[in-house]
């Protein structure tokens, strides 16, 4: 956890009716600040694939809850020493985030079936941009069953991605590329990943000259699992 001097707090929460279509469009620019986001009920939006909210800030506490089925969230960050928490809760709901900066710290929880995530540096699902990130550690909870959640993460010479799913038909495919940093201690890709159910299908590619470390933890049946770690000229 990062220590933030908050210069000031900016609080927004939104409870919204279960049965509303209410979208918000978010534009942060600061030093500091904390930031809560709440929206309960069906077929909210925050930000859009077009236009996604935007926080451009260092040294920010930012805390997004969707509850509900249908929902979408689109976020761009920019900035270091981010400290983000989303919890998502509810089937059939988009997550998208698109990040630049280092020393940040993501945690996301998804309840719920159908679910999408992903994490690069636009908003396109298929983007070879991969989010640009250094020194981040990025932790993942999924509860559910044909999820799809996609990682993209680049030059940044040392984070750590840890996921924990836990259903059956989820897919995950994973990047982490680019940037030497050499093979000290601190450098490199990461990955933990712990995955309870069947049917699930994991793809992990890692690439570059730096160490590269893969930790697989599969308990259940018919899963499918693809790693693949490469040097210098790798995908």
């Amino acid at each position: 956890m990062k220590h933030i001097t908050k210069i000031f707090t900016l609080f927004l929460a939104l409870i919204l009716s279960v049965s509303a279509q209410n979208s918000i469009y978010v534009n942060q620019i600061s030093t500091s600040g904390s930031t809560t986001l709440v929206q309960t009920g069906s077929s909210n939006t925050i930000g859009s694939s077009q236009t996604p909210s935007e926080i451009t800030s260092d040294n920010v506490v930012f805390a997004l809850s969707q509850i509900g089925d249908n929902n979408a969230a689109n976020f761009s960050f920019l900035g270091a020493n981010l400290d983000l928490a989303s919890i998502t809760t509810g089937d059939s709901n988009i997550q998208k985030y698109f990040a630049n900066g280092a020393n940040n710290t993501l945690a996301m929880d998804f309840t719920g079936n159908s679910n999408t995530f992903i994490l690069n540096n636009d908003s396109t699902a298929q983007s070879t941009t991969k989010a640009t990130l250094t020194d981040s550690d990025i932790t993942f909870d999924v509860t559910g069953n044909s999820n799809v959640m996609r990682f993209g993460v680049i030059s940044g010479k040392y984070n750590t991605l840890d996921y924990t799913i836990a259903g059956s038909s989820n897919t995950v495919l994973s990047t982490q590329s680019g940037n030497p940093a050499g093979l000290s201690v601190g450098t490199g890709h990461e990955q933990t990943v712990t995955i309870t159910g069947s049917s699930n299908s994991l793809t992990v590619a890692q690439s570059g000259v730096e160490k590269q470390t893969a930790v697989l933890n599969l308990t259940g049946s018919s899963n499918t699992v693809s790693i693949q770690q490469t040097g210098p000229g790798g995908p």
